[in-house]
């Protein structure tokens, strides 16, 4: 296939535009199997992408020499120190399920301001799991680069050629069996690494680092504080942070309490025994699909396909999109615009109309997508605004406005659907636009109030260095997770043996009201309330708030208040470490 016209050159363009960006290599900064560079800069923030080369464990099984490397988001005041333990403290955050590193760009730049106000010098490192090395960000950094989001469509589907490189396809829907590797064992081992590498002073990271993670990543961040890494408690997770961050999620490696009766913790070891042991046997032997490529909405195609939106609404915000149009009819993309976009069960049952159907701009196709008042899913849902231009009818699909709010059954339905009205577009004639944060009007469906998140900024935010999301996301480290949390403790998951202790560090517990995870942190409260031994977590509530929101939210609200959960993280901050 003759390649297009604006990728003829690219190296070159590429070269420019990443020179004028700041991405430039630190020569003085690199030591043997470590590289460190400048990949952004502005704000009075710096931001660097540090690789680490890290064989896998010895368990793993045949694996590119690209998945022998682990790396990180470091965020710095520009004009601070080089060395990190000159800091006043280092914040070392897991992304959440399916996120990668730049998920949590706002947050970071959010607390380190907040801190800097208290004349604090901290840095916050966004840790990127080592499955970032099945995707291939060659596209999407391009197009970012030179500022056209077609490059990225034209290499992903149409054969073109960048810096002599074409993509290779994407994976079939069961995965690949290299997955099966990235396991809640291997994370751990990586944060342990890092720490361990990176700030090797034990005395800072136990008096002046803070540990935690976003959703899973909270989740992730309690399994590894538990885990004995050396046979040396002084060298266990717990003891390598002075406390916990927890973002729209907990920090715990028993969140109801097990492992602290001798009885229920040997049952619930001896009762997962046998699961934990197929399921690693079905993952290696490929006979359970190893990653998220089956899961509609949820996929590798689609976290892609969300990069060029966001590439699209960044570069050509009011231009009217031709991105859905332009991408192919694949089981990925449409699952996800038929389960993530209609407006009913006819719309997904017969495809059409579909948000293929409608005249959007760019900004406005993104937002539509992405939106707490048109995603059908609760979890994908953020406060970026409201569709204007054209009119809207409420969703039905799958269900209406309504039984989120009934006790008992709103538990699940909200957790699914998210608590707010959804609405669809429905004139396919008419563009439609969209009105920001800033300026959404107060409709039947939302007001100015409950919008947080600043469009044009989660726009950049999605198609960042090392990835938003993690295309491919080891179904393994799910698996691993939820029969950690249920007590197992064999297998793979025998290190785990410091449950109580992280409970007895310094903790704060961040949490949306109108986010999917609130319900069942409500949940996790009634089981405190009733089981004895099941630990209370004090929450810091944040009104208004979605799950993504808790990681993306305006750096000034509407009201003219910072983020508030920047400002928490900063306090909790402060007091933590002095």
């Amino acid at each position: 296939m003759r390649t297009p016209a604006r990728l003829r050159g690219l190296t070159a363009v590429t070269a420019i535009a990443l020179a004028a960006s700041g991405a430039t290599a630190l020569a003085s900064a690199e030591t043997p199997g470590r590289t460190e560079q400048v990949v952004e800069s502005g704000g009075g923030i710096e931001v660097r992408e540090v690789t680490l080369d890290s064989p896998m464990l010895p368990t793993a099984g045949p694996h590119p020499p690209e998945c022998d490397k682990i790396s990180y988001l470091r965020y710095r005041l520009t004009d601070e120190p080089e060395d990190p333990e000159q800091a006043d403290t280092v914040l070392v955050m897991q992304p959440g399920a399916t996120g990668s590193a730049y998920s949590l760009d706002r947050v970071a730049r959010n607390t380190l301001h907040q801190l800097a106000a208290k004349g604090k010098h901290a840095e916050w490192w966004s840790l990127a799991r080592r499955g970032v090395c099945q995707q291939d960000n060659t596209g999407i950094d391009a197009a970012r680069a030179a500022g056209d989001y077609r490059i990225a469509i034209d290499y992903y589907y149409n054969g073109a050629v960048i810096d002599g490189k074409t993509f290779p396809g994407w994976r079939g829907l069961w995965g690949d069996r290299m997955g099966a590797d990235f396991g809640v064992a291997q994370t751990s081992r990586d944060e342990y690494e890092i720490l361990t590498r990176e700030l090797p002073d034990r005395g800072f990271r136990q008096s002046k680092t803070l540990c935690g993670g976003h959703s899973q990543g909270g989740l992730l961040t309690g399994l590894f504080a538990a885990t004995d890494f050396t046979g040396d408690r002084t060298d266990a997770g717990y003891n390598q942070c002075a406390g916990f961050v927890a973002l729209d999620t907990l920090v715990t490696a028993d969140p109801v309490g097990l492992k602290v009766d001798p009885l229920f913790a040997k049952l619930s070891e001896l009762g997962l025994a046998l699961p934990e042991a197929i399921s690693t046997a079905l993952l290696k032997f490929g006979l359970a699909p190893a990653d998220n490529a089956l899961i509609p909405i949820f996929n590798p195609q689609t976290f892609n396909a969300l990069s060029i939106l966001g590439l699209d609404a960044q570069f050509e915000p009011d231009a009217e999109s031709d991105v859905l149009k332009r991408l192919p009819v694949t089981w990925g993309l449409d699952s996800t615009f038929r389960v993530g976009g209609a407006n009913n069960w006819a719309d997904v049952l017969t495809g059409a109309p579909n948000l293929r159907d409608f005249r959007f701009t760019n900004q406005a196709a993104f937002g539509q997508i992405l939106s707490k008042n048109g995603m059908n899913i609760g979890l994908d849902q953020v406060s970026l605004g409201a569709l204007a231009g054209g009119p809207v009818q409420e969703k039905t699909f799958p269900l209406p406005d309504g039984p989120q709010r009934i006790p008992l059954i709103g538990l699940g339905v909200g957790g699914a659907l998210g608590h707010e009205k959804r609405v669809g577009p429905v004139d396919p004639n008419v563009l439609y636009t969209w009105d920001d944060y800033r300026h959404t009007p107060t409709t039947f469906y939302t007001n100015p109030w409950d919008q947080v998140v600043d469009i044009a900024d989660f726009a950049r935010m999605v198609s960042g260095p090392l990835g938003f999301t993690e295309w491919y996301f080891p179904t393994r480290v799910l698996y691993d997770t939820f029969l950690a949390l249920a007590g197992s403790r064999t297998g793979s998951l025998s290190n785990i043996r410091y449950d109580a202790e992280v409970m007895g560090k310094p903790m704060i517990t961040i949490n949306g009201t109108d986010s999917v995870v609130h319900d069942f942190l409500d949940a996790q409260d009634l089981a405190a309330s009733i089981i004895p031994t099941a630990p209370h977590f004090q929450r810091v509530i944040v009104p208004g708030y979605t799950h993504i929101d808790t990681l993306a939210g305006a750096e000034t609200q509407n009201d003219g208040s910072p983020d508030p959960v920047g400002v928490a993280i900063a306090d909790f901050t402060a007091k933590t470490v002095g």
